[in-house]
């Protein structure tokens, strides 16, 4: 099904409007070699054209690879055509199309792997994942240009023996999981961008929730066929995900969905959300170790929700006619704030988390968050309009004081919390945030649209099922510089956030944080700081980011050295002894012992976070 937006319709210049489908013929044959061939055919008129290399990508918060793209060459009936690079916009390519030319070929490959190597990337030598917007290159007539009206008949050549998966129709209606030549029904620019592929030696197609329609699947490919050796056990507990996501929006827009996860230690790991499938590229024990399936449970969840929020509903400024218009991601906050609280409940819901899991990971997010120095300086809604220049710079010297692109993930799960609970409070348990979800981001099944809404229309929708000031609610939390975060969720549902001697069983299997609420540390397993909060026993004894710590009171450093030594130190008043590699040693004078979060039942109150968590 074509996507469709909502925005007013502008007509294309004829330079821009092809009356024939653009034909992009895709080779994958080389991707052990980590390159991707890519051939255009685009119906054109003689005259200057402009070619766009798509830049901003809705589901992305950085700027696409295009230094990545290589080999390009432009003919028409048969001769080479010069090529010029917009020297303001790196992203466009101008050209001159001769007299008598109805249609040039467009040739570029595309280099698979990370930009710092030959390693990572996208592709091995058993398996690929393809993002159509790398290997494509579309006529652009400026910022009316509409890839929704632009047409595209999509092919690919896989290696011998491979298997796919997309969300995209063979055009022969043959079954997905055959090998060789596939070619693919026409569709939008819009759609085929918003629809992976993966590919691979070793492939696994499960379908899921078998009574509930549309169709789901969780389509697999991995580095080796034991990888896809997923329990029955787990992929129950998937068709639980479908069914309680199903009740949660009580619509669906799309006429199939698909969980496209990518298995493998040989390329970098990746998500991207998507309308009508999942791009999710993990660890190749991802679905069978079960220590991993039980840190990351919520990340296929989080996926999922995005085809009803982020891509069905999506804030206005991430709306954008083309892939050239810059995108104002001001309402990040919503686009995965909210995405990410609802992943996390329907992960409870499901099964793939118990009750204490839940807790666990919404206790070590409320300590996060109240531990952020740099929310005195940096509102949470800067994080989403800097998105663009705080993506990549998650973990690293002072993080918690510059803060990062990943912030309004986890503090925006905390405010629509704090919405959910606020709802259920201020009705006596009657509304939730349930109820809104099904008039706002559900409704009727009309398939893969996309329905951009303003600040002004989420405050009417929130007021329309419970009333309340939502506007100033929410712009409170979005501008706060408190110290403690976003805490009203979790007081407003009978909770409160406490600090143990003991790590929880959360804070046990994700690997502690116990020196960040201590000595207020951030140091790996071999003993480097990456970051120190202000103000803490570790940045007034004089460490800075990249220190390398060698002994803790004489012996050799190791996590375990140093939580020794912050246990003793409570009970002795001399110092913590701290050698360290090229510096002088320092002393920390801190006594209090470890600090591990948690969240404690307050008594007598309603218990708002079991009645969110409760399947439906």
């Amino acid at each position: 099904m074509r996507l469709r937006t909502s925005l007013i319709i502008l007509l294309l210049p004829l330079s821009a409007a092809a009356a024939e489908p653009i034909q992009l013929a895709v080779d994958m044959r080389d991707v052990p070699r980590k390159i991707i061939h890519a051939t255009l055919t685009i119906p054109v008129q003689p005259g200057p054209l402009t070619l766009a290399y798509p830049k901003w990508m809705p589901n992305a918060h950085e700027v696409a690879p295009i230094a990545q793209q290589v080999g390009l060459t432009i003919s028409a009936n048969g001769k080479q055509l010069a090529w010029r690079r917009d020297p303001l916009d790196l992203y466009a390519y101008r050209i001159t199309v001769p007299n008598g030319a109805h249609s040039i070929e467009v040739r570029t490959d595309f280099i698979t792997a990370s930009a710092g190597g030959t390693a990572g990337g996208s592709t091995s030598d058993k398996l690929a994942v393809l993002s159509w917007n790398d290997v494509l290159l579309y006529p652009y007539a400026g910022p009316a240009t509409r890839v929704d009206r632009i047409e595209i008949t999509p092919s690919l050549l896989l290696p011998a023996g491979w298997r796919y998966a997309s969300s995209l129709h063979p055009a022969d209606n043959a079954a997905v999981g055959t090998a060789g030549l596939i070619a693919f029904q026409t569709v939008s620019l819009e759609q085929l961008v918003d629809s992976p592929l993966i590919a691979g030696r070793y492939f696994r197609e499960v379908p899921l929730a078998l009574g509930i329609t549309p169709p789901h699947y969780l389509d697999m490919v991995a580095d080796a066929p034991e990888n896809l050796e997923v329990n029955q056990a787990y992929i129950d507990k998937l068709s639980e995900l479908i069914n309680q996501s199903s009740k949660m929006f009580r619509s669906h827009h799309y006429d199939a969905f698909r969980m496209l996860v990518t298995l493998s230690d040989e390329i970098e790991g990746h998500a991207a959300d998507h309308h009508q499938s999942l791009d999710n590229r993990r660890p190749a024990r991802f679905l069978t170790d079960e220590g991993m399936m039980s840190r990351y449970a919520n990340f296929m969840p989080h996926d999922l929700v995005h085809s009803w929020n982020g891509k069905y509903r999506r804030p206005d400024g991430m709306t954008t006619p083309n892939f050239q218009v810059p995108v104002d991601n001001s309402g990040l906050w919503a686009y995965e704030g909210l995405t990410d609280y609802l992943g996390a409940v329907l992960t409870a819901r499901a099964g793939l988390w118990n009750r204490e899991q839940y807790l666990g990971m919404l206790g070590a997010s409320a300590a996060l968050f109240s531990h952020r120095s740099g929310r005195q300086w940096r509102d949470l809604q800067d994080t989403a309009v800097a998105a663009m220049a705080l993506w990549d710079k998650g973990g690293g010297a002072y993080d918690n004081w510059r803060r990062n692109g990943f912030e309004f993930y986890g503090e925006g799960a905390l405010i629509w919390l704090d919405v959910d609970v606020t709802m259920r409070n201020r009705s006596d348990g009657r509304k939730s945030l349930d109820d809104f979800l099904a008039m706002f981001n559900g409704g009727a099944n009309l398939g893969a649209q996309v329905k951009p809404y303003s600040f002004a229309q989420l405050v009417a929708a929130l007021n329309s099922v419970v009333p309340n000031d939502w506007a100033n609610f929410l712009n409170e939390r979005l501008h706060s510089h408190s110290g403690d975060g976003p805490m009203g969720g979790i007081t407003g549902s009978g909770y409160r956030l406490v600090y143990r001697d003991r790590p929880s069983d959360w804070s046990k299997s994700n690997g502690t944080k116990a020196f960040e609420y201590s000595i207020g540390l951030n140091i790996s397993g071999a003993g480097v700081v990456g970051d120190v909060l202000p103000d803490s026993a570790g940045a007034k004894a004089g460490f800075v980011p990249g220190m390398s710590i060698t002994a803790v009171n004489g012996q050799p450093y190791s996590n375990a050295v140093m939580q020794e030594a912050i246990r003793d130190a409570k009970t002795n008043i001399a110092a913590i002894e701290v050698s360290l590699r090229a510096a002088a040693p320092l002393r920390l004078d801190y006594h209090d012992g470890e600090r591990f979060p948690v969240l404690e039942r307050v008594p007598g109150t309603p218990d708002r976070l079991s009645e969110i968590l409760q399947a439906r």
